[in-house]
């Protein structure tokens, strides 16, 4: 199974980002990777499945409230998305996959 990096989105911090914008960031930061199927691994030797996909890893960020937003794109009033990077690097890819 070849599996692909996973890079930053391309958009900034000081907009709104998507579901699958937070996942990306998430995967980027913590050194996930794609499988073909698109579902997020971890692990060099070992494929352990963190998430099905970025969009089911970056929902699972903002219900657990490892990241923040708006609560609807472009409110006004309730500022960027926020990661809470301190809550995520925390935990195990383990403790992750559990949570999602």
């Amino acid at each position: 199974m070849k599996l692909t990096d996973v890079g930053a989105p391309d958009r900034s911090f000081s907009r709104w980002l998507s579901d699958d914008e937070i996942g990306q960031v998430i995967a980027h930061k913590r050194g996930w990777r794609l499988a073909p199927d698109g579902r997020v691994i971890a692990g060099k030797i070992l494929h352990r499945t963190i998430a099905s996909s970025l969009a089911a890893l970056g929902s699972a960020a903002v219900a657990n409230r490892w990241a923040s937003r708006p609560a609807e794109p472009r409110s006004d009033g309730s500022g960027p998305t926020h990661m809470m990077w301190g809550i995520v690097d925390a935990r195990s890819d383990a403790e992750i996959a559990e949570q999602i």
